[in-house]
C-alpha cells in the first residue's frame, strides 16, 4: 500500500473507531484514543493490508479498547501506562506478517491432533488400568491385549477424527469445554508416555520369531522352554546365569512353546538370555506363572565335632 493510501486509510480507520466511541464520556474517550493514529501509523508500516484485515473492523477494534482499559468502568481515571503499552505490543504481534502465517498454518495440523488425541486417549486408559503392563509405542499385535489396545486405537481415531470434523459450531461453554478436554489429555499423557522408560531393561522377543539361537533340551515329557533354579533351603532364584560344559551360555530355543519371552538387556545392549527363570507371557499378555514343585528332602548336616585339644605334657 503506497503512503498516501496508509494515510488514509489509518484516518478512515480512526475516525470510525472515534464514532464507535462517541456515546463514553469525554474523559473516558480521550483516555482510550490517546496516540490511537499514532498507534495505527505504527501498524500500518509494519506490513501491508488494510487495517480492517488485520485490527478487525472498527467497532470490533473498538469494543476491545472498552474491555482492555475498562472503559465502562473508569469513571474518568487515566489508565495505568503499563497496560496501555501491553495492548500496544500485542497489537503490533498480532498485525505482523509471521504472527498471520503462523495463525493460519495451525489449523491444517487439526487432523493430526485428532489422532493423536486418540492415541494418547487409549494409552492414558491402557495405563490406567493395567499398571503392571509393559507400554509400548506400539502395541505387539500378537497378543490378545495388543491386538485390543489397536482396535481400540481404531475406534477412537474414526470418533475422534468426526467430532473434529463436524460442521456445527460449539457454543461458547462447549468449545471451553473442549479446549479444557484436550488440555487434559495432553497433560495426563505426559506420565505415561515417561512411563515407558520405567520398566525394568527387557527386550521381547516373540515364540517362533526371535531369531535367537538356542538349544532344545528335553525331559520325559517333552522339550525345555524355561528353567526354574531353587536353592536348597527351597527359595526361588532370580537371574542366575547358566552355562553349558565348554562355557558357552544355555540358551533354550525360544522357537518352542506359546509365549512372548522379555530377556534383561545388559549394559551393551544386547539381550542376556541365558538368565533363568525366563520372563514369560502369555499371548493375552499375562505372565506365566512359576510352577509347584517338589524340592528333595536334604540330608541335615552333622554337627562338626571339633577335635580335642592335645595334652600339655607336664614339666619334669
Amino acid at each position: 500500500m503506497a503512503s498516501n493510501d496508509q494515510a488514509d486509510d489509518v484516518a478512515t480507520y480512526a475516525a470510525s473507531v472515534r464514532a464507535a466511541l462517541s456515546n463514553l464520556p469525554t474523559d473516558q474517550s480521550d483516555v482510550l484514543l490517546e496516540d490511537l493514529e499514532d498507534h495505527l501509523r505504527e501498524v500500518a508500516a509494519e506490513a501491508e493490508g488494510p487495517l480492517a484485515e488485520r485490527l478487525g473492523p472498527p467497532e470490533q477494534y473498538a469494543q476491545e479498547l472498552r474491555t482492555a482499559y475498562g472503559a465502562a468502568h473508569a469513571g474518568g481515571t487515566r489508565q495505568d501506562p503499563a497496560l496501555h503499552d501491553l495492548r500496544r505490543a500485542i497489537d503490533l504481534v498480532t498485525a505482523s506478517a509471521w504472527y498471520r502465517q503462523i495463525r493460519a498454518f495451525l489449523p491444517e495440523l487439526r487432523p493430526a491432533w485428532w489422532v493423536l488425541r486418540a492415541y494418547l486417549l487409549v494409552l492414558v486408559i491402557t495405563v490406567a488400568f493395567s499398571s503392571t503392563y509393559n507400554i509400548r509405542p506400539i502395541p505387539n499385535p500378537f497378543s490378545s491385549r495388543g491386538l485390543l489396545e489397536i482396535l481400540a486405537m481404531a475406534i477412537a481415531i474414526v470418533v475422534s477424527v468426526r467430532l473434529g470434523r463436524r460442521n456445527r459450531p460449539l457454543a461458547k461453554g462447549g468449545r471451553m469445554l473442549a479446549i479444557a478436554a484436550n488440555v487434559l489429555i495432553a497433560l495426563i499423557a505426559v506420565p505415561a508416555l515417561a512411563s515407558m522408560g520405567t520398566f525394568h531393561p527387557f527386550t521381547m522377543v516373540e515364540s517362533g520369531g526371535s531369531g535367537q539361537a538356542g538349544q532344545q533340551l528335553y525331559t520325559p515329557s517333552g522339550v525345555v522352554t524355561n528353567i526354574y533354579p531353587y536353592s536348597r533351603d527351597g527359595k526361588p532364584l532370580t537371574d542366575v546365569l547358566l552355562y553349558d560344559q565348554d562355557g558357552r551360555a544355555l540358551t533354550l530355543d525360544s522357537k518352542t512353546g506359546d509365549a512372548t519371552t522379555d530377556y534383561p538387556v545388559g549394559a551393551d545392549g544386547q539381550p542376556i538370555t541365558n538368565a533363568y527363570p525366563l520372563h514369560e507371557r502369555h499371548l493375552s499378555g499375562d505372565p506365566v506363572p512359576a510352577p509347584r514343585v517338589a524340592l528333595p528332602p536334604w540330608p541335615a548336616q552333622s554337627p562338626t565335632v571339633s577335635p580335642p585339644p592335645s595334652p600339655t605334657p607336664s614339666p619334669r
